[in-house]
């Protein structure tokens, strides 16, 4: 294969990965948000911690993993003399970086903190719901905004 079909396949591996990632803030907006928003503090504690039994592990490599492989197509593609495509290009890597920055950050610790909350600690539970929804919708719109730049940067290359 030459270099050329790689990075190709690269490509293309990188946008499944990324949408991937967008398309959990994605139904998170759509949807979720408002239903997790509707919830009474003890329900959507559950429901929090029955999720992230599930999605923690893939989350926990898809990001970091998206994130290394936007860098490495940041770095091939460096040389392009396309200033607007490569602009696209950046931009969507700094949404990503800063959605993950923020999942570090933020969203992990809040995850932690979930597991720990007793569902009977009201007002304790109904503070975290609402910095987890903001954060979560926050990172959503990162996402898809990020994932939008990628594509507009691959239809400029086309």
């Amino acid at each position: 294969m030459k270099f050329f079909d790689l990075f190709f396949l690269f490509r293309l591996f990188s946008v499944v990965v990324y949408f991937i990632l967008a398309s959990q803030g994605g139904f998170y907006l759509l949807s979720f948000h408002k239903v997790l928003q509707n919830l009474p503090s003890k329900s959507f504690i559950e429901i929090r911690k029955a999720i992230d039994q599930v999605i923690e592990a893939p989350l926990k490599i898809l990001y970091p993993g998206g994130f290394l492989m936007m860098l490495i197509w940041l770095l091939i593609a460096g040389n392009t003399p396309d200033v607007l495509g490569y602009g696209l290009l950046i931009l969507s890597f700094v949404l990503l970086a800063t959605d993950l920055a923020l999942a570090v950050k933020v969203s992990i610790p809040l995850n932690r903190t979930i597991h720990n909350v007793v569902t009977q600690s009201g007002g304790q539970a109904t503070r975290i719901q609402q910095k987890w929804l903001k954060f979560i919708f926050i990172r959503g719109c990162l996402s898809i905004s990020g994932f939008i730049f990628l594509i507009l940067h691959m239809m400029i290359q086309a």
